[in-house]
């Protein structure tokens, strides 16, 4: 009797998880950009709303305008049908007001505990994945008054921010890399000559190989990108004002024309995949044209090889977006791996 009871439950739960699994498989891909957010909410809530999202996505590219990472679409309460397979999808109301169509769709989606918690304890914040499409942010964001859900936006701020950051990182990966659109041939050929190498997409051309100067660079045109590597024997670097010598060295010799502006110029110790690293961010400027845009770069030190390795991003795209551009040629260099 104890046996059959048991297989029972084993079959019940195995019926369940072929059914979850099943309604997951059924479930659209997240639609959209991967620097949107769709912020779901009412009209008379959105300046107190755009303050919130404002304080968990606080990050701007410099280029030389300030550029938010992301964009905010706005969204009537009645359209959130229309809206909620996106890939980054906030719902968000502030208040009880029972004419508040912000409130009304609230209290829809979230249960009677997650509403009471939301407006009387301290759960202004609740995330989940993948509620109504696969790769999906889902956040909603409610509470009695802006200053409580503030209060727990700059302590959640972070860890969400996070969690954008990868799912956007994770999609990107697979537009980048995913299928047959790489160049294995020169990924292959990095490794053997040069000890390293990373993934490298299709439209990708060498601009610069020069294994006596230990210098890569290659991009790709319209809109610009380029990533350069140069490597060099032993330890080069020993501090900020060291590290900030060596970059403007490597520019003004390997890149000619380019040079660094003062202008949001920043060096900051960085954890770049397992290595300690310095991370230099700021903006290029030509000395001969009028052209300019941001850059990332990284300097690190790799013991097993006893070796120096400088990264350089950099792209230019006038009178255009350019951060999701720029984590393109980011993600690429955040490929790099040392045979």
């Amino acid at each position: 009797m104890i046996k059959i009871k048991l297989m029972i439950k084993f079959y019940q739960y195995l019926f369940l998880s072929i059914f979850i699994l099943s309604c997951e498989a059924l479930k659209p891909v997240a639609q959209g950009a991967d620097n949107e957010l769709v912020v779901v909410s009412s009209l008379e809530d959105r300046a107190v709303i755009k303050n919130i999202i404002t304080t968990i996505f606080s990050d701007t590219l410099f280029t030389p305008q300030p550029e938010a990472y992301y964009k905010t679409i706005w969204v009537n309460p009645e359209n959130f049908n229309d809206v909620k397979d996106h890939v980054n999808v906030i719902v968000a109301a502030v208040g009880s007001h029972p004419r508040n169509m912000g409130v009304k769709l609230i209290k829809q989606v979230l249960s009677t505990s997650q509403y009471k918690s939301s407006m009387e304890g301290d759960n202004q914040l609740i995330f989940a994945k993948d509620v109504f499409a696969k790769d999906q942010n889902y956040l909603i964001i409610n509470g009695p008054s802006q200053n409580i859900i503030l209060e727990s936006a700059k302590d959640k701020g972070p860890w969400l921010n996070k969690q954008f950051e990868t799912l956007l990182f994770k999609r990107q990966s697979i537009h980048l890399f995913e299928g047959s659109s790489r160049q294995k041939e020169l990924e292959n050929r990095l490794l053997k000559d040069y000890g390293w190498t990373f993934k490298i997409p299709w439209g990708y051309t060498v601009i610069n190989d020069d294994d006596k100067e230990q210098f890569f660079w290659m991009g790709r045109d319209i809109p610009y990108r380029w990533l350069a590597v140069k490597w060099e024997e032993g330890l080069v670097f020993s501090d900020s004002s060291s590290v900030s010598k060596y970059v403007k060295k490597v520019s003004s010799e390997y890149f000619k024309t380019i040079q660094y502006s003062d202008y949001m110029f920043k060096i900051e110790p960085h954890r770049f995949k397992n290595w300690g690293a310095w991370r230099i961010t700021g903006l290029w400027e030509s000395v001969e044209e009028a052209q300019g845009g941001p850059f990332i770069s990284y300097l690190f030190y790799d013991e097993r090889t006893d070796r120096t390795y400088f990264l350089y991003m950099m792209i230019f795209h006038p009178g255009n977006d350019k951060y999701l551009l720029l984590r393109q040629v980011d993600i690429v260099a955040h490929s790099f791996k040392i045979n």
